[in-house]
């Protein structure tokens, strides 16, 4: 059974790869400044691969107690690369090595599954856990690259839902996330119209939301009786408190960040700004129709009318090139990957391998959602790539290490039942 769980782990990686560089291919060479960039896609793969085989021979029980230098490292990276890293698209998250870039933040993708691993599994404390992983959501978030900061929530909430840590509050924590996200909207709708929900006049919100709570609240204690007031006041606190995070996550937010979710709401408002990448993306999508236009036939990547058409929009190339089958077939791709990390996941006892698998499929399956969902205009355009398919050197080998490491749980491990 682990031979067979590793054959198609491998199988469905190799060909990832494979249709990256056809892909990149594809979606660059009508582009005179990106015709190169298969040929350095093409050694990010082979370097991934190798990286691959290595780390499934390799303990992973030795790179997670090394991981407490990953961290180290990761902090100085981070920090570093705001000084002396190069601002491309207005973000410093590279570091120019001459022939290539590396960006920082997908070593600390590696370092944080790892490190999170080790804390969870020895402490079993949330607080040790949240403390370092705010400080590397924080520094990442300031290149800026919100879009690469928000992964590690999911991949924190995942390992503890994996690890022996009581996890309902995560249940209470969820809407009052909501909040703080349409609060974030609402202020960055409100800052680019050069107003905020700390002006009084729109401070009304959050006090009609808290009457509502409040009568629900009465409404709901003249059936449970036993609900005491302090738990109305802790309610209306909560609530305060999201609102005000998303209030401040907004000050965080870059204008043209802002813009982007704005136009994510009201598509029609920056049709030839910010909001031209999404409708380019639908187009691309909609002419792919079920087949696709082939191979090097897409008109909107060919004529370069989709931005970013290899990296963060690849998926609208495949969509449009090789139809809305070949987008299913590349999905059910990913989702055959994933349910084998459950199947590692399930099948070995050893908690620390449960925790590295779950950090692994929480990234994977966020990323994917993420990708897609800013392709297909459901989510604000947030520059996440899509996993081991769109351009981008050390992303895939970062991808190719962590499919590695799952190979070796694999191999490693105390297998339950069959």
């Amino acid at each position: 059974m682990r031979k067979k769980i590793e054959n198609i782990i491998l199988v469905i990686t190799l060909f990832l790869g494979i249709l990256s560089i056809v892909m990149v291919l594809s979606s660059t060479v009508n582009s005179a400044n990106l015709q190169t960039l298969y040929i350095k896609q093409t050694f990010a793969v082979f370097i991934g691969v190798a990286i691959m085989f290595i780390l499934r021979s390799f303990p992973y029980k030795v790179l997670e107690e090394l991981s407490p230098l990953f961290y180290f490292v990761s902090v100085l990276l981070l920090i570093g690369v705001l000084v002396f890293g190069v601002e491309i698209h207005g973000g410093r998250r590279w570091f120019n090595f001459g022939v290539f870039h590396f960006q920082v933040v997908e070593f600390v993708k590696f370092s944080m599954i790892m490190f999170l691993a080790l804390i969870i599994g020895k402490y079993n404390r949330l607080l040790y856990a949240f403390i370092p992983t705010v400080i590397v959501m924080a520094l990442v978030t300031v290149q800026p690259d919100a879009g690469s900061a928000i992964l590690f929530v999911p991949i924190l909430a995942m390992m503890l839902e994996v690890a022996p840590v009581n996890t309902n509050w995560m249940v209470i924590a969820l809407p009052y996330a909501g909040i703080a996200v349409v609060t974030l909207f609402l202020e960055s709708y409100l800052s680019v119209k050069s107003l905020s929900l700390l002006n009084l006049k729109y401070m009304i919100y959050p006090l009609i939301a808290s009457v509502i709570i409040y009568f629900i609240f009465m409404e709901v204690r003249k059936v449970l009786k036993y609900l005491k007031l302090k738990y109305l006041l802790w309610l209306i606190f909560l609530f305060w408190i999201s609102s005000g995070a998303g209030i401040l996550g907004s000050n965080f937010l870059k204008m043209y960040q802002k813009k982007r979710i704005i136009s994510f709401m009201i598509p029609e408002l920056y049709p030839l700004g910010v909001g031209y990448n999404i409708r380019q993306s639908l187009l691309a999508i909609g002419s792919g129709r079920i087949f696709g236009k082939g191979l090097f036939g897409g008109t909107q990547t060919q004529l370069g009318f989709l931005p970013v058409r290899h990296t963060d929009f690849i998926f609208a190339t495949i969509s449009e090139e090789l139809g809305i089958l070949g987008a299913i077939a590349i999905l059910s791709f990913i989702g055959i990957l994933l349910w084998q990390i459950l199947r590692i996941m399930e099948r070995t006892e050893d908690l620390s391998g449960r925790l590295i698998a779950g950090g692994i499929f929480a990234l994977i399956f966020a990323q994917v959602v993420l990708n897609t969902g800013v392709t297909l205009g459901l989510l604000p355009v947030i520059g996440v790539q899509f996993p081991l398919v769109s351009y981008g050197g050390t992303g895939m080998v970062l991808f190719m290490a962590l499919i590695g490491v799952l190979l070796n749980i694999n191999r490693r491990t105390e297998i339950i039942g069959r």
